[in-house]
């Protein structure tokens, strides 16, 4: 007896089995006759194999349409577009219209969407096309478009799971609990020979552990769930892991049909997973299968596929009502929202949201997920998932992690180890949305003295690193380094960062920096030079009406509240008015000239009255201090309103100033850190408080 080759895609209905005649003799008669009896079993490998062997003798265009039709069937889309294109082609006479759309079908799943638009609208323009189809062609046209504007999100991470899990053959539907994957397959390398003597063939349901990068070896589960003598699929664990949904599908004596597919269902003790049974209410004389658990009218449901009578389609997605482990009530079909004309196949219910996949609706493969969200009363319109999720050929199966970040789906796109063909086969995907952060890699310098090249490496600095952005600062991280000068932090987007240098013996040095707009990880280097305290005392004469620039004192975006590295300076400030008491004092703040030129001067009186409230709290009479913004009125070079200038140029006129306006002529002061007056329009010596390295802070 002529061996029977026969694939399954499990998941999907199982083809049948028949048994093949006798062949006596290699002629083309009887291969013909041999290549239509293995294509009437369903055994399309073996068929094509025979009417190509035909084909090579006859040059029959009617076994050449066969085969083009067996290659697509076979998801063999490269091979599938080459035999339609050269049979469109070569139709002078227009006898084969249908062929335009199956060539068209295949360029698209080959990825090549103008193509495909172009044959789809040739098809359409022909007399002879089937009005059915027709309207096929315009819905995928309307894929077609979309698969030119697809685009994958950067970051989004899609890869194979493996070889060791992923065999040849077709794997089915993942399902992720416990840090196990649970999915079905048949585990084989070869195409299955089923000619009585190939042993156990049936597909299980299996789990895997990962194993680095990949996943590991797959272990079958026992006779509880895998029934001997049955086809175990579409396997789903509930999210608290203690329910598993599966179908069980028995073909018919002859092996052309499917005798049953029924939903089961197993639950978790400590023990393991007891006995499978059928789960009552979703079964019935057709197909049902992809259970999954979910939720609607605030009740607990199983969403499942079937080809009930009445349907929109030939699969289409229900739900039934959970009333208790196992039992459940009537299925109600979606509606015609969700449901089409085509296939709609695994769901998956998260958080009010349907995930399915379907290719009934305009979409860039064969079957593609989508998703709809429940408001409570009806579904939303299907909206496709983007580029990577889905592909230009089969992409089903999708699940999703709790947190939304990462899942897995099966796809036939181009694998590492398929049995035939590049699509042929069905392989799991892990896919992942990559979790953005922000790695800071700050270094301390001292300044150079004298005779240095630069500034060397500071060792024995504290790094603190501050959450500015609400209005009361939160410490995120701080490190000490005794042997070095680097130091590693974990940053988040979308907020806005303090970092402080310090050092005994040094003067601190502080950069504010944010991470607004930041969609990809990163990472970011930071400098931070810290001057030496002079050992000698020094001195300064301070005269009056010279102004005098406070270092040290900034302000957050659009804020005017004093921050704890101001207040050193600002405590200087209350002792030196507490020394001269009758000296008074004009405190002033300015902005740079970007921004609205009333917003900049309301900004900054509001800064310089904040800052004069610190020091009267601290005791020093309100009437010996002035507070006035001047906004960007006394700017301190040429960065006025139109005129382009770098971050630093702006910096110089963001400022804050004292100046004495009464009382002492003249005094003299230690100095502290080197001081240089803001007359000159030049940035003052020591630290810098912003620097740009791709991000900005205004006034």
């Amino acid at each position: 007896m002529k061996k029977l080759i026969f694939l399954i895609t499990i998941g999907a209905l199982i083809t049948g089995i028949t048994s093949a005649q006798p062949i006596n003799r290699s002629t083309p008669e009887a291969n013909l006759k041999s290549a239509e009896t293995a294509e009437a079993a369903a055994n399309p490998y073996e068929a094509l194999e025979l009417y190509e062997k035909v084909y090579d003798e006859s040059k029959d265009r009617d076994i050449a349409v066969k085969i083009a039709k067996l290659e697509y069937e076979l998801r063999d889309y490269n091979q599938a577009e080459r035999a339609f294109g050269r049979l469109v082609i070569r139709d002078r006479k227009n006898e084969l219209t249908e062929l335009k759309y199956w060539y068209a079908m295949s360029m698209k799943h080959n990825g090549k969407y103008a193509e495909a638009i172009d044959m789809f609208n040739q098809y359409i323009n022909d007399m002879a096309a089937d009005p059915g189809l027709v309207q096929a062609s315009k819905r995928e046209i309307a894929g077609c478009e979309l698969g030119k504007k697809a685009k994958q999100p950067e970051n989004l991470l899609v890869s194979n799971i493996g070889k060791k899990a992923n065999s040849p053959q077709t794997e089915s539907s993942p399902s992720y609990s416990g840090g196990e994957l649970y999915y079905t397959s048949l585990q084989s390398k070869e195409v299955i020979v089923v000619d009585g003597k190939q042993g156990d063939w049936y597909s299980k349901v299996y789990t895997a552990a990962k194993s680095g990068a990949e996943f590991g070896e797959p272990t079958p589960l026992g006779q509880q769930i895998n029934r001997e003598g049955w086809h175990q699929g579409n396997v789903s664990v509930t999210p608290d892991g203690r329910t598993m949904y599966f179908t069980r599908v028995q073909l018919a004596e002859e092996g052309q049909s499917i005798a049953e597919s029924k939903i089961f269902y197993a639950t978790k003790g400590s023990d393991g997973w007891g006995a499978a049974n059928e789960a009552v209410g979703v079964n019935g004389d057709y197909v049902a299968k992809h259970p999954c658990e979910g939720e609607l009218f605030g009740e607990k449901v199983l969403f499942f596929v079937a080809n009930m009578p009445g349907g929109k389609g030939g699969f289409d997605i229900y739900y039934a009502p959970k009333k208790t482990d196992g039992v459940f009530g009537l299925p109600v079909n979606l509606g015609e929202v969700i449901n089409t004309v085509g296939e709609e196949a695994s769901p998956f219910y998260q958080d009010g949201k349907l995930y399915f996949s379907s290719n009934g609706l305009p979409n860039i493969g064969g079957l593609d997920v989508f998703e709809s969200q429940w408001n409570g009363s009806v579904w939303s319109e299907p909206k496709m998932l983007p580029l990577g999720i889905n592909s230009s050929v089969d992409d089903q199966y999708y699940t999703r992690t709790a947190d939304g970040m990462s899942g897995y789906l099966v796809s036939n796109r181009p694998g590492p180890n398929n049995l035939k063909s590049k699509t042929c086969c069905d392989d799991i995907y892990t896919w992942e949305i990559e979790r953005v952060k922000v790695d800071l890699n700050v270094k301390t310098f001292r300044f150079k003295r004298k005779g240095e090249k630069e500034n060397p490496a500071l060792t024995g600095a504290t790094v603190q690193v501050q959450d500015v952005t609400e209005k009361n600062p939160a410490r995120v991280d701080e490190k000490t380094n005794a042997g070095a000068n680097d130091f590693g932090f974990t940053l988040q987007p979308d907020k806005s960062y303090l970092v402080i240098a310090s050092r005994d013996g040094y003067v601190t040095d502080s950069i504010t920096f944010n991470t607004v707009g930041v969609k990809k990880s990163l990472s970011l280097d930071k400098k931070l030079t810290l001057r030496l305290l002079r050992r000698e005392p020094e001195y300064d004469t301070i005269r009056i009406n010279e102004p005098i620039r406070l270092t040290n004192i900034y302000y957050d975006y659009d804020k005017w509240n004093i921050r704890t590295d101001a207040e050193p300076d600002l405590q200087r400030l209350t002792d030196l008015l507490n020394k001269y008491p009758e000296m008074k004092i004009e405190l002033s703040s300015h902005t740079d000239a970007r921004g609205r030129d009333d917003y900049n001067e309301s900004l900054s009186q509001k800064r310089a009255e904040s800052a004069k409230e610190w020091i009267v709290a601290k005791g020093v009479s309100a009437d010996r201090i002035v507070a006035k913004g001047y906004g960007e009125k006394q700017l301190l070079n040429e960065c006025a309103n139109g005129v382009e200038c770098t971050e630093e140029q702006h910096q110089v006129n963001r400022r804050t100033e004292f100046k004495i306006i009464s009382g002492p002529t003249n005094i003299v002061i230690e100095r502290i850190e080197k001081r240089e007056t803001t007359n000159k329009g030049q940035p003052p010596g020591g630290k810098q408080s912003v620097r740009p390295d791709n991000f900005f802070l205004k006034n």
